[in-house]
């Protein structure tokens, strides 16, 4: 059976990154990433490791880009948790038969919030990090 072996990270919406990452930081102990970006995305993002956890931070850069659109709706707060497995298609493909929204994407897919109790759940292959940790 393909099972989740790893939950890397927690996505946040935020409106000030740099606010944002300094309060995880200084709060919580966390040692923050440098700031990157996903123009194609419109979004700026950092990571914040607290002990063994990351929380991936994403302000928007554009008010279209899917993040600011969140914000607008549910104002800051977690976005997506993210979910990896071994065999990551394998995976996809049985929940997908199980009839769940994906959205699929290059090298992820997404399960629709509206499938998942409310919350947008990444599904990666293992070893998925985020985007400000690949730069």
């Amino acid at each position: 059976m393909n099972k989740v072996t790893q939950v890397p990270y927690l996505a946040i919406a935020v409106k000030d990154l740099e606010e944002a990452s300094r309060f995880f930081g200084e709060k919580f102990g966390g040692v923050i990433s440098e700031i990157g970006s996903a123009p194609s995305e419109s979004y700026r993002d950092v990571v914040v490791q607290i002990g063994d956890f990351h929380l991936y931070l994403m302000e928007p850069t554009s008010e279209e880009s899917v993040i600011a659109k969140y914000i607008a709706k549910h104002g800051e707060g977690i976005h997506h948790v993210c979910f990896c497995y071994p065999d990551y298609k394998e995976a996809v493909a049985k929940l997908r038969k199980e009839n769940l929204n994906i959205l699929d994407r290059t090298h992820f897919s997404f399960i629709h919030p509206k499938d998942a109790y409310g919350v947008l759940i990444e599904l990666a292959p293992e070893n998925n990090e985020p985007r400000a940790q690949k730069s």
